[in-house]
């Protein structure tokens, strides 16, 4: 049963959910800069874009949590229970064009998250590359001689091609 007047509450989540997306947004051309500065391999670069990406994080965080007020709001005020509410819920409550509305943020938030956590994936695949790539370089330099060294594992890390760095006095 759809309510016949405009539900205010229902324009503050918009609004919460406008927020959120803008974020969403800022957080997806942060990982993708992310992206490019690990594969160049600029570790200042990744070093300096920490506390912007911790920043994103914790503001996601907050924006989550307005959401949801702002979602618990709608409900009480349409009469639904808090318990198991999603926006599809609640746009099924409201008259249109507010569930319409709710219903294409909502499709445009999903999209968004997709993105991010693919580069999320992303950027996690070129970090453990990274390291893999310099842990295999590092073994191969040590000398012959040098201590038998372990890997996360627990395996040795025995030299590929024995030294590749020689002294000669």
């Amino acid at each position: 049963m759809h309510p016949t007047t405009p539900c205010p509450p229902a324009d503050y989540l918009l609004d919460q959910l406008r927020a959120e997306e803008t974020l969403l947004g800022e957080t997806l051309v942060s990982l993708t800069g992310l992206t490019d500065t690990l594969r160049r391999g600029d570790l200042a670069a990744v070093h300096t874009a920490r506390p912007r990406m911790e920043s994103l994080a914790a503001a996601l965080a907050d924006r989550a949590r307005c959401r949801s007020a702002a979602a618990t709001s709608v409900a009480a005020a349409i009469g639904l229970p808090a318990a198991n509410l999603t926006l599809a819920v609640l746009a099924a409550h409201l008259p249109d064009p507010t569930a319409t509305e709710l219903l294409a943020a909502r499709d445009r938030l999903a999209n968004l998250v997709a993105k991010i956590a693919e580069y999320q994936r992303r950027n996690a695949n070129l970090i453990r590359h990274l390291r893999s790539y310099f842990r295999g370089v590092m073994a191969v330099l040590a000398a012959a001689d040098a201590p038998i060294r372990y890997g996360p594992s627990g395996a040795n890390l025995a030299l590929r091609a024995g030294a590749m760095i020689q002294v000669r006095g």
